[in-house]
């Protein structure tokens, strides 16, 4: 190593010294003791019934001063009926499948028991029944 370099390594070797030194005493908590007890909030007393009637307050200042206003009103009482004017059925064609009922003769003729009444029924059906 070079005699120039040695003042250097000297004040690096001082700083590096003296920056541990601080640094430790910094870091080191004021010894408390390992014994001593953690710090805990103190428990609030009861209240002796005197005090509690003492600490009350009176229901009348309680209340809001706009009155609840409800959200939905369902009536309870009866009323009278509505009385609807009738509106007129539509006629219906009898034997009709198209005004919207069901044609059910044909299940009705497959319901029949005896094989002779259901092929009356079918040819009874057929010359009733307009073909689509």
């Amino acid at each position: 190593m070079n005699i120039r370099c040695l003042p250097l390594a000297a004040a690096l070797t001082l700083a590096v010294s003296l920056f541990s030194a601080v640094a430790q005493t910094a870091a080191v908590p004021p010894a408390s003791g390992a014994s001593a007890t953690p710090r805990v909030k103190p428990v609030p007393r009861a209240l002796s019934p005197t005090e509690l009637r003492e600490s009350a307050s009176t229901p009348g200042d309680l209340r809001p001063e706009d009155p609840i206003k409800p959200q939905i009103n369902i009536p309870l009482g009866r009323k009278p009926a509505v009385s609807l004017p009738q509106e007129p059925r539509a006629q219906r064609r009898a034997g009709s499948a198209a005004a919207g009922g069901i044609n059910d003769a044909s299940a009705r003729c497959e319901a029949e028991t005896d094989a002779q009444a259901r092929i009356a029924c079918r040819g009874k059906l057929a010359q009733t029944t307009p073909s689509r």
